[in-house]
Order: C-alpha cells, then sequence, then structure tokens
C-alpha cells in the first residue's frame, strides 16, 4: 500500500548513496597526542555524530608516517585519509601523490594544527593531488565539518536529481574563514533537521527527513562557485559568499559582486550573504537585495548564523510588514498555517512576492508543497484575501494527503486534531487497529474517498494505545498475578480501575483531550482480536465517553477509567475461557 507521503519520500531511501565510512588519520605522535589519541578521536567523532542525532559514525584508524599510510591504503579500506604536516622523511605533495597513484579518487585533507602554520602550507591548497587545506583548533566538529562537506561533494549531483534536496554554496579561499564557518553551517543544518525530525509523521519518515538535509558545497574561485550554481542552479537554497577571491587566476576586489548580479539576475529570490573586511560593500550589497557581514567583526560567526536562521529558513518563519516591523511567528508548518490567517494583508502579500514561504519550505524539506506554491504571484490574485485563501487551501491539502494511509506517531506538542490515526506508545496497534489502518490504506491507495456521489468513504479518526504501554502498566502495579487467580470479573475491574496507567501515557492522553472535542468509543484492539480463524469479536469490551465535560481533568480520568476497564476485559472470566479454547496461552495475548 503506498500513500501519498510514501510516493513523497520514496526518493528519499536513496539519498547519500557514497558515505564516509572509513578514515585514516596521518599524523605524528605529537599531533595525534593533540588530536585525543589512543582511540579517543573515535570517541570524540563517534559523540559528535551521536550529539547530532547523525548516523553512520565513521571509525578513524590511525598511523604516524607517510609509508605506514601508504601500505594501509593498499591493504585496508579507506574513503579518505586526513594527514597533518609532519609526514617524517616525507613532505606533503610526495604523499599526496603517492596516494593518488594509488586511488586516484581517494580525497585527501590536510588538517594543519594550528593558525600559524597556515603560511607555510597554503601552496598545499594548491596541490593537485591534495583536495581541502584545513585549520584544527582543537573543535572535534571541524572533523565531521571534513566529513560531511566530502560526502556532499560525492552525492550532491544523484541527491539533487533523485531526492531533489537543497543546496548551499559557500564561496570562500581563505582556509582559515572556511574551516571556521563550516563546523557552524552543519551544527545548523543538523539543528534543522533534528526540529523537522520532532514533525515527522513518524520514525521511519523522521530518518528519511536525515538524508533529506540541505548540503554544502565549497567553492575557493570565481568559476567554481558559478559551475556549482550552473549546475545546481533550481536547487540552490541560498548563497554565502567572500566579495574578494580569485576569478580568471588573479584575485579580483568585487568577484563577490559579480557572482551576486549574475545569480539574481537568473533566480531574484535567492538569499545571498556577501561577506568583506571593507565595510563599504554594505550599501551596494544592500542595494542588491543581499545581506552583508563585515569580516572582521567580532560578531561574525553570529551573523553567519543569523543569516541561516532569517534567511535561509533554519528557524522561526517570522511574519513581518514591509518596513521590517514583525507582526507574528511560526515555528512549524502547523503555526504557520495558524498565522497565515491571521496576520495582516500586507505581511502575507510582502512574503508571497519575495517567495519567503517557498523558501522556508524547501529548508524544512517540504519540497513537494514548496514547489506548489513557488509558482504562484500575488499578481496572479485579484485580492489579497484570494491569496490567503489559496495558501490556506495548499496547506490543508498538503496535511490530509501527509496524513491518507499513514500511521503518525502521537506527539503532545506537534498533535493536530485532524490527524486521521495516530499512535500512542510503542509495540503494536493490535488486531482491530491494524485493520482499520489496512481499510485506510486501500482507501487511499485506490482514492475511494469519494470515488461514489453523494457518498464520502473513510475511517473515522483514531488513536491507537500500543502494546508496550499495557505491558507497561500490568509491571508497574504487579498485575501479571490475575492471570494465574480467579477472580470475578467485578473484582478484576475494581482492581484496573484502582491502578495508575503509566505516566507518559496519562500526559499523551491529556494532550490529545485538549484537542478532541468529540465523543469518544474505547475499543479493544489485541494482538488476537480480528484472527481470520479465531477472531475474538465480542470477546472483550468497549466502553463509550461523552467527552463533554466543562474540566479536563474529568474528562481524562473518564478516559483512563475506560482504558483501564479494556484493559482489564482481558482477565475477565469468559476471555479467559475463550483464549484457552483456542489453544493460546494467557500471556500471549497483549492489550492496545
Amino acid at each position: 500500500m503506498v500513500s501519498e507521503l510514501d510516493k513523497y519520500f520514496a526518493g528519499f531511501h536513496r539519498l547519500m548513496p557514497a558515505r564516509i565510512q572509513n578514515v585514516l588519520l596521518v599524523s605524528s605522535l605529537y599531533e595525534s597526542f593533540i588530536l585525543e589519541e589512543e582511540g579517543l578521536l573515535n570517541e570524540l567523532v563517534t559523540s559528535e555524530y551521536m550529539d547530532m542525532n547523525l548516523t553512520h559514525a565513521p571509525c578513524v584508524t590511525h598511523v604516524s608516517s607517510g609509508p605506514e599510510a601508504i601500505e594501509f591504503i593498499r591493504e585496508q579500506p579507506v574513503d579518505l585519509v586526513i594527514t597533518m604536516t609532519r609526514l617524517g622523511s616525507w613532505n606533503l605533495a610526495d604523499f599526496a601523490q603517492a596516494v593518488k597513484s594509488i586511488r586516484p579518487d581517494l580525497p585527501v585533507v590536510v588538517l594543519v594544527a594550528e593558525q600559524r602554520e597556515l603560511v607555510r602550507y597554503t601552496e598545499a591548497a594548491h596541490n593537485p593531488h591534495i583536495d581541502r587545506v584545513f585549520v584544527w583548533n582543537g573543535d572535534a566538529r571541524i572533523i565531521l565539518a571534513i566529513i560531511k562537506l566530502i560526502e556532499d561533494r560525492l552525492n550532491a549531483e544523484h541527491d539533487t536529481r533523485v531526492g531533489n534536496v537543497r543546496v548551499i554554496i559557500l564561496v570562500e579561499n581563505s582556509i582559515r574563514f572556511y574551516s571556521a564557518f563550516l563546523p557552524l553551517m552543519y551544527t545548523e543544518v543538523v539543528k534543522l533537521t533534528q526540529s523537522l525530525m520532532a514533525e515527522g509523521i513518524n520514525l521511519m519518515h523522521k530518518l528519511l527527513r536525515m538524508r533529506a538535509r540541505p548540503r554544502i558545497l565549497l567553492a575557493t574561485t570565481f568559476e567554481e562557485a558559478w559551475e556549482l550554481y550552473r549546475r545546481f542552479s533550481t536547487n540552490v537554497l541560498g548563497v554565502v559568499t567572500d566579495i574578494r577571491f580569485p576569478k580568471e587566476n588573479r584575485k579580483e576586489t568585487e568577484a563577490g559582486l559579480e557572482l551576486a548580479r549574475r545569480i539574481k539576475a537568473d533566480t531574484s529570490d535567492i538569499p545571498i550573504l556577501l561577506q568583506s573586511s571593507d565595510e563599504s560593500f554594505a550599501a551596494r550589497a544592500l542595494a542588491m537585495n543581499c545581506t552583508f557581514a563585515n569580516k572582521r567583526s567580532p560578531k561574525l560567526l553570529q551573523e553567519l548564523r543569523h543569516f541561516l536562521l532569517t534567511s535561509l529558513g533554519f528557524g522561526d518563519f517570522v511574519f513581518r510588514m514591509s518596513d521590517g516591523r514583525e507582526v507574528g511567528r511560526a515555528s512549524d508548518i502547523r503555526s504557520l498555517e495558524e498565522m497565515i490567517g491571521r496576520v495582516p494583508e500586507e505581511s502575507l502579500a510582502f512574503h508571497a512576492s519575495h517567495n519567503h514561504f517557498s523558501n522556508w519550505l524547501m529548508a524544512r524539506t517540504e519540497f513537494e508543497l514548496a514547489g506548489r506554491l513557488r509558482p504562484a504571484k500575488v499578481s496572479d490574485f485579484e485580492t489579497v484575501a484570494d491569496l490567503r485563501r489559496y495558501l490556506l487551501e495548499a496547506l490543508a491539502d498538503w496535511r490530509e494527503k501527509k496524513q491518507l494511509g499513514v500511521i503518525a506517531d502521537f506527539s503532545p506538542s506537534q498533535f493536530d486534531p485532524t490527524t486521521t490515526f495516530v499512535r500512542i506508545g510503542g509495540g503494536s496497534i493490535g488486531g482491530k487497529g491494524r485493520g482499520l489502518a489496512f481499510i485506510r490504506a486501500l482507501l487511499t491507495r485506490h482514492n475511494l474517498h469519494h470515488r461514489f456521489e453523494g457518498v464520502r468513504l473513510y475511517v473515522p479518526h483514531a488513536a491507537a494505545v500500543g502494546t508496550e504501554v499495557f505491558d507497561a502498566f500490568l509491571d508497574d502495579n504487579k498485575l501479571h498475578g490475575v492471570v494465574a487467580e480467579d477472580l470475578d470479573d467485578a473484582e478484576v475491574a475494581r482492581l484496573f480501575v484502582e491502578a495508575e496507567l503509566p505516566h507518559q501515557l496519562r500526559r499523551d492522553l491529556g494532550a490529545f483531550l485538549r484537542q478532541a472535542r468529540y465523543p469518544l468509543a474505547v475499543r479493544s484492539s489485541s494482538l488476537l482480536e480480528d484472527s481470520q480463524d479465531r477472531p475474538f469479536a465480542g470477546i472483550y469490551t468497549t466502553h463509550m465517553v461523552p467527552n463533554n465535560h466543562s474540566d479536563l481533568d474529568v474528562r481524562l480520568n473518564q478516559l483512563c477509567n475506560a482504558v483501564k476497564l479494556v484493559y482489564a476485559s482481558i482477565f475477565f472470566r469468559s476471555a479467559k475461557r475463550y483464549l484457552e479454547s483456542t489453544g493460546h496461552h494467557p500471556e500471549e495475548e497483549k492489550m492496545g
């Protein structure tokens, strides 16, 4: 069964086919000590990956000389070579050439231990056998940035074609500056991705969002930068560029301005951050509708981060009037929809005319929705009210598509009452839940919701509580003994009602009730229920909850008691006898 959302995510499965799994670090004993030798570098890199919720942390192997490295490369799989500057009797150029003679495609990156050493090794950046030179400032994030930058370079062509992922172009020829910028940029990219995972429908889609994060590509010359833009123009999310860098093999004072002019002439709404040590360029950058940052500023990295958050959509969507005054903000698509419904018309027209909505959605991997909004121009609508209606309809339509045929994981902070099927807690959703999910998938797959005129086919909105919650309830209240005892149904019901539901379930049910104000049917959905050979129809109980009291706590207690009574019905005498007649052991059954 393929839902609309599954079709949308299908390409994400194939993203990032090239991964850095094995890193060879070549360094002297002193430099390896600086880099946390004795295996601690592996722990450092793995820790960075875990802190950022990244998978596939690479294995780092250390050797202390050039000859050792060459022997290792001949015999072992290596995806990336990171070499320090001290290689004994070998120099960097000879070592890099030796590596490329064995593996021409193997990336070689030089890591300079201290910034003051850069002057001695700047020629390495122009060596055809060396891919990049970086400065190590004691921050493990530079290792992550190097690995991710190489992966992005290898995967960008494939991932933009297959998954329509976005690209950020960094144009900077200063080793010192790009060594500072890239760790910050990747940190913000990963933070954005983590926030998107929180908005994910279920665990699979959350993990797929990680693969769809924006790719960062580094250029050091005008020609490199323009070629990257030309290749990925339809996928460029934004550009961060120096103003003075090489063009036609010589330093060009205004190369960045020329690059920005060309890009703006092609696509006027691409956000561009221009950077220079010369403050006089600020006015010219503003005249080109670009952001400017002074590279001498002590807050340079903060200004770069602010650009990523505000202009590239990494942070909240900030609704502003044309004069810059803030009138609201949205942290996710649901709150974006709410704000679009009530912000002033001037603000709505301002953002729509600059494609701010589609840019923000692109950064958040909502490519299909962004693609739908991007072609729409303010001039296409007779009034701003018509524009507002179009935006709200597009968002509502996407939200409905996203939910059809999918069981969403419940989140108290992200719960949308229009979501048609949510799962609370882990484990199985049981037989009845599976049946309802199957029917929903059929209706979606064959587009049967409005197949017959005047008739709407649908499965009512549902929340399924997983069987792991049932296990936790029995464990916490020591109720497993009820299986063996011959208690009457009233006594079983009393024991269960007096027991406490897991705190997390009670919290989730409370969040559910804050949004759901309609009557509820609390139904059983056990593992064995709706079996094809021996169904349990009518064996377990159903409880109706009016859900109409003015006090939320009263409604929550009523719902919790109904859940407990459904749990209790699995231990009622008639249910236990029927279970025994089917040949199943009582402990095989679990209630959802």
